[in-house]
């Protein structure tokens, strides 16, 4: 009796001490417990509040996206919108030199047939006039007439606003431009040699092209006159080789200034004086260059400027 009483004693005390320690170790885990908890409810408050943040900074980008979107499609249509509107200015100062070559050509015929028509009244007189005499009278009037015509028809052409892509012969587009200013350059004394190695053909817009043409000759022209040269030449040179295609423009007319030459491209940079250039031709003319899978670039060379179209193939 005495040894149960002694193991119910020993179990009692043996739980007390073992309940009080559990209870010591219980607390002290829900103290680390409630710690941890309130430092893990910190965190998640921490991340709810950079989530938060995050996604307002998301928003913020995609408006900003968006704006900046919107903005550089206001920036595209607002240089093509300038683009147009320099070509076109382009093109009208283009058209008065034009017509000023085409009325120049005009006045030698029209004289020419004047004078043959008083040449038929005093041989009318004389009793000179025959059939034959007839017959080389329309010869000579109607050559007159076909080169009149010619001249207005490929006039008219060069300003028609085509907007239609066909592939064309760079050498037939240079002999139709060289067909409009021949008189003019005739009259300031200015020869012009095509040399023809191997012609080829772009996809594009003709009369687009023409004016690349038309700016460059006539920067050439303006600079013997300013230069006062006296032995004036161009040179057109179409070449073509195993990797490249070329069309040279090169003059002596004594070369563009140092100061300019590496902006002679951009928009409003003109190497003529003031009120007499509008630095808008040779921009444009790098323009149509791109449009028409190629680069326009000039260097000095041979006391002149030497102009390049090289065709990206």
């Amino acid at each position: 009796m005495q040894s149960n009483d002694n193991t119910i004693e020993f179990l009692e005390s043996f739980l007390d001490n073992e309940f009080s320690s559990f209870g010591s170790n219980l607390r002290s885990f829900l103290v680390d417990y409630k710690k941890k908890t309130k430092r893990l409810d910190t965190i998640m408050r921490q991340n709810d509040k950079q989530q938060l943040q995050l996604l307002k900074v998301n928003e913020e980008l995609d408006e900003y996206k968006n704006h900046l979107e919107h903005k550089v499609e206001e920036e595209i249509k607002k240089r093509e919108e300038k683009e147009k509107m320099l070509l076109q200015q382009s093109k009208l100062a283009a058209m008065g030199e034009m017509m000023d070559a085409v009325a120049h050509q005009w006045k030698q015929p029209i004289n020419i047939i004047n004078m043959q028509v008083d040449m038929m009244g005093y041989d009318y007189e004389d009793k000179l006039i025959d059939q034959k005499y007839v017959d080389e009278f329309q010869q000579k009037v109607s050559s007159q007439v076909k080169h009149m015509t010619s001249t207005l028809n490929e006039f008219r052409s060069f300003f028609r606003p085509n907007k239609e892509e066909s592939e064309f012969d760079i050498k037939a587009m240079v002999d139709k431009v060289l067909l409009l200013v021949k008189d003019e350059f005739i009259k300031n004394k200015i020869t012009i040699n095509v040399n023809n190695t191997n012609s080829f053909s772009l996809q594009g817009i003709e009369n687009e092209f023409k004016h690349l043409i038309l700016n460059i000759i006539n920067n050439a022209k303006d600079a013997f006159n300013d230069n006062n040269i006296e032995n004036r030449i161009i040179t057109i040179n179409i070449l073509t080789n195993e990797d490249s295609k070329y069309l040279e423009i090169c003059d002596n007319a004594g070369g563009i200034p140092k100061h300019v030459i590496e902006d002679i491209f951009k928009a409003n940079v003109t190497t003529k004086e003031e009120g007499k250039g509008t630095g808008i031709g040779l921009y444009m003319s790098a323009q149509i260059a791109q449009k028409h899978n190629g680069i326009l670039s000039v260097k000095n060379e041979n006391s002149g400027a030497k102009f390049t179209f090289k065709y990206l193939l």
